[in-house]
C-alpha cells in the first residue's frame, strides 16, 4: 500500500509535478465560477438542468452540484484532498455531459468544454496531485515518520556508513526533488 501511495502522491520528477500543478490550478480556477453561478440562482439551474434529467430533489441536486464544483476546485488549486476534489468535479462533469447529450445530441460545440473539464479532472484523479501539493507534503512527512519508526523497531543503526538494507526496497526515499 505504501508503494501505491508513494507513486500516487509523490510522483517522481519535477516536470510531471509542475505539469500536474499547472493543470490543477487552471482547472480549479476555471471551475470555481461554474459552482458560483449555480449557487447564485439554484432554482434556475434546477429548472433548466436538473429537472430535464428527472433526478429527485432538483433544488438539492443543484446545491450539491454548485458546492461540489466550488469544493472540488479549491481542493485542486491547493492540492489538498485532491482525489476527493477531482472526483467531485468528474462527477458533476459526467452528469453535465449526459445532460448535453440528452438535450443536444453529440453537438461538439456544446460538449467540448464539458469534455475538457471531465478529461482534466479525471486525469488528476488517476495520476494524483504531484509533488507540489499539500497532499504530497503531508504524506511525505507521514512516510518519513513511519520509516523512522520501522528502523527504530528493527534495531538497525542509521548514520554514516551504516547499511539501510533492513528497511527493504518497499520503503520509498523521500528527499529533495531532483529532475
Amino acid at each position: 500500500m505504501n508503494g501505491f501511495l508513494f507513486r500516487y502522491f509523490l510522483r517522481p520528477g519535477v516536470l510531471p509535478s509542475a505539469g500536474l500543478l499547472l493543470l490543477r490550478v487552471a482547472l480549479g480556477l476555471m471551475m470555481i465560477h461554474h459552482g458560483q453561478d449555480k449557487l447564485a440562482n439554484p432554482e434556475l439551474f434546477a429548472t433548466n438542468y436538473v429537472v430535464p434529467l428527472h433526478l429527485p430533489f432538483p433544488l438539492l441536486m443543484a446545491h450539491l452540484a454548485g458546492y461540489a464544483e466550488i469544493f472540488g476546485s479549491w481542493c485542486l488549486i491547493l492540492g489538498l484532498f485532491t482525489p476527493l476534489g477531482a472526483l467531485a468535479l468528474s462527477g458533476t462533469m459526467l452528469v453535465a455531459a449526459y445532460h448535453h447529450i440528452l438535450t443536444s445530441g453529440f453537438n461538439i460545440y456544446v460538449l467540448e468544454l464539458v469534455v475538457l473539464y471531465l478529461g482534466g479532472s479525471a486525469a488528476i484523479l488517476l495520476m494524483g496531485p504531484g509533488r507540489f501539493s499539500f497532499d504530497a507534503g503531508m504524506l511525505g512527512s507521514l512516510l518519513v515518520q513511519r520509516s523512522s519508526a520501522l528502523v527504530a523497531r528493527s534495531g538497525v543503526r542509521q548514520g554514516p556508513g551504516s547499511s539501510r538494507a533492513a528497511m527493504g526496497s518497499a520503503t520509498p526515499r523521500v528527499g529533495p526533488i531532483l529532475p
